[in-house]
């Protein structure tokens, strides 16, 4: 690798990193002070969406791969939640910021970067169409975490529920609505 490409993905990397600091939006209108970050999630949508590639026969790196960067345009433009799409219009936006960020990169990485997000934003592959249940299904997950706090955010888990897709995706979601979030560990202490 040359300089001037290692130059580019350590930029960006960089960028990245920013999505550690970028708060997910949408939950302070449920009273949430300190919501997970944008890397948080992108995290649990990839773990999700790998399930979600075995179980559903589709591509699981590409679906990975798209996992992992959904999100990475808000490292530029910030999380902006149902409420400011209203007048802001965040798909231009972002597809600015994806085109800004894969011509920031060495051509061949920011061309699948760009294609990958091009394939979400059409919606039409099975890989981008299980990457919205993979997003969904996490946010879900982070509803029904913030519920056992005491939060009502009853409207997340209904929205997010009824939008699912996969058959997959459904069932891991009546899994998420079954369990008490905050029990994941209980027989852990006992194994040693």
């Amino acid at each position: 690798m040359n300089n001037d490409d290692a130059q580019k993905i350590g930029r960006f990397v960089h960028e990245v990193g920013q999505l550690k600091r970028v708060a997910r939006s949408g939950w302070w209108a449920a009273g949430i002070k300190h919501p997970e970050s944008v890397a948080d999630h992108s995290l649990r949508t990839a773990v999700i969406a790998a399930f979600l590639a075995r179980e559903e026969g589709a591509d699981l790196e590409k679906l990975l791969l798209m996992a992992i960067f959904h999100d990475v345009p808000e490292a530029r433009i910030n999380d902006l939640h149902k409420v400011v799409q209203n007048y802001i219009d965040v798909d231009k936006a972002q597809r600015a910021a994806v085109v800004d960020q894969a011509a920031s990169l060495p051509n061949l990485f920011g061309d699948l970067f760009d294609s990958l997000h091009l394939e979400i934003e059409a919606g039409a592959s099975k890989e981008a169409i299980l990457l919205k249940d993979a997003d969904l299904l996490e946010c879900l997950f982070q509803a029904r975490e913030y519920e056992a706090l005491g939060y009502k955010v009853y409207e997340w888990v209904e929205n997010t529920t009824k939008r699912l897709t996969s058959d997959t995706a459904k069932a891991i979601a009546q899994a998420a609505m079954s369990l008490d979030p905050h029990k994941w560990w209980v027989g852990l202490k006992s194994r040693k």
